[in-house]
């Protein structure tokens, strides 16, 4: 794209070893529109909470948000609403206690109602950015057989500040590691329209796209570790949540109501298995 500039968080090799299946058509096999007026819940699970519920406070990554059904909702224009809302929140913890958050948000996915390995996955998306503010689209496994990041993790995108600047990640965790790119010189007013991100996934690479344009690639042979551990053919399903402060969030710094605003999100497979 000539608005992003690639950095590559990690020396990209190149493979010989391509997917078999580039001469097949991808079908839809999946999506919502979010044009039924409200959400679907025959597709889409609420989380809730604070992560306590999985033995994982501040849902792993120090983050400050309390999770509703209420901070999801389908807007007037037709489009996932997910807001970001900076308010006292009483709850009671997994320890029975009664306790307040400071900040409410939601996080939706699509466990056992559609888990599916490989495919063509993308997802139109606008975003509020400020200090504070993650937001995500990427992917975990369903039925995982060890533990994270062993059981790996697809991040289809990820938008949060850092330094003043906007940031926009795409990442894959497995074994011990992670590889990923990073585009920090997005123009003034990237944000303020809808991108498309999403990412192409088969037996042996990774391929993410903005905009309908390949950013960034990950080759089951990147390198030993990844090729050995690689954990990307079991079935894996969608999230998509806005965090508040957190590991990459950082310090919150806003009053009002931020949001990411979702048009679609649409999954395609090949015509015969991969």
């Amino acid at each position: 794209m000539k608005n992003l500039l690639i950095v590559l968080v990690s020396v990209v090799l190149f493979s010989c070893e391509q997917t078999q299946y580039n001469d097949l058509e991808y079908q839809l096999v999946w999506s919502d529109e979010f044009d039924q007026g409200e959400i679907d819940e025959r597709k889409w699970n609420f989380e809730i909470g604070n992560g306590c519920q999985y033995n994982l406070y501040g849902w792993g990554n120090n983050e400050l948000e309390y999770y509703t059904a209420q901070n999801a909702s389908i807007s007037e224009s037709d489009y996932l609403l997910i807001e970001a809302k900076k308010e006292q929140y009483q709850y009671e913890d997994c320890d029975g206690t009664v306790a307040i958050a400071e900040y409410t948000s939601a996080r939706l996915n699509t466990k056992n109602k559609f888990d599916f390995s490989f495919g063509k996955v993308e997802a139109s998306i606008k975003m509020d950015v400020h200090n504070g503010i993650w937001h995500a689209f990427w992917m975990l496994p369903s039925f995982p057989q060890t533990y994270w990041p062993l059981s790996g993790e697809i991040d289809i995108m990820e938008q949060f500040r850092q330094s003043n600047q906007n940031k926009l990640i795409t990442t894959v965790h497995f074994g011990y590691g992670m590889i990923g790119a990073e585009y920090d010189s997005l123009t003034p007013t990237y944000f303020d329209e809808f991108h498309t991100y999403g990412v192409e996934w088969d037996r042996v690479s990774i391929k993410w796209f903005i905009d309908d344009s390949l950013v960034h690639t990950v080759y089951k042979t990147e390198n030993q570790d990844l090729e050995t551990t690689w954990p990307f053919n079991d079935p894996f399903h969608l999230i998509l949540n806005t965090a508040v402060g957190g590991n990459l969030g950082g310090t919150p710094s806003f009053d009002s109501t931020k949001t990411m605003l979702v048009d679609y999100v649409r999954v395609y497979q090949k015509t015969t298995e991969q």
